[in-house]
């Protein structure tokens, strides 16, 4: 039975869903290790792992974020708070989601900047229970991507000022950048 022009336009039709579908939800996932000093002044590292489901955020979902909270940025944590799910960065048995997700093109590659309403953990030395201080409230990461290399960074408890090009700027609880080495894209 061969099928009428209308059932080949549906079959044809929820093929095309399909494919769609399964390119929505491709993720890219990123695996490395943060590298940094603990409160004994001891060179420690943790396995870090990246995973952003899908695309990032839409342009005009990023700027309404930005608008928002560039005047207060204190207010950046209920607003992430209030949007979806994009993913997750994981490290030192915690996971922490990721709410905001933007993708810029760079010379040669890409820059991927990634923020958590969440703090991923306080670099205070071993302790899980490490304190917080007051706003350093969120996660944020970058990678960097030029062609086979892959580089990225982490604040595991931030806060994050927006600059009037609507760039986040974070502020590390700390002031200390944690570098993510040996940075692999791993298919999930």
């Amino acid at each position: 039975m061969i099928g009428t022009p209308r059932s080949h336009s549906f079959v044809l039709g929820l093929g095309m869903c399909v494919f769609l579908a399964g390119q929505t939800l491709a993720a890219d996932v990123y695996q490395g290790t943060a590298k940094f000093r603990n409160a004994d002044g001891k060179q420690t590292s943790t396995k870090v792992t990246i995973t952003l489901d899908g695309a990032a955020m839409a342009e005009a979902d990023r700027l309404a974020v930005v608008e928002k909270v560039r005047s207060n940025p204190d207010s950046a944590k209920n607003a992430l708070a209030a949007l979806p799910q994009l993913g997750f960065i994981e490290g030192n048995n915690r996971r922490v989601p990721i709410r905001f997700a933007h993708v810029s093109s760079i010379t040669g590659g890409k820059n991927v900047t990634l923020i958590s309403d969440e703090p991923l953990g306080f670099i205070g030395g071993e302790k899980k229970d490490a304190k917080s201080k007051e706003g350093y409230d969120l996660t944020y990461a970058m990678i960097t991507v030029k062609g086979t290399e892959i580089k990225g960074e982490l604040g595991p408890a931030t806060k994050v000022k927006w600059t009037e090009s609507g760039a986040p700027a974070p502020e590390r609880y700390g002031d200390k950048i944690v570098w993510i080495d040996d940075i692999k894209k791993v298919n999930p």
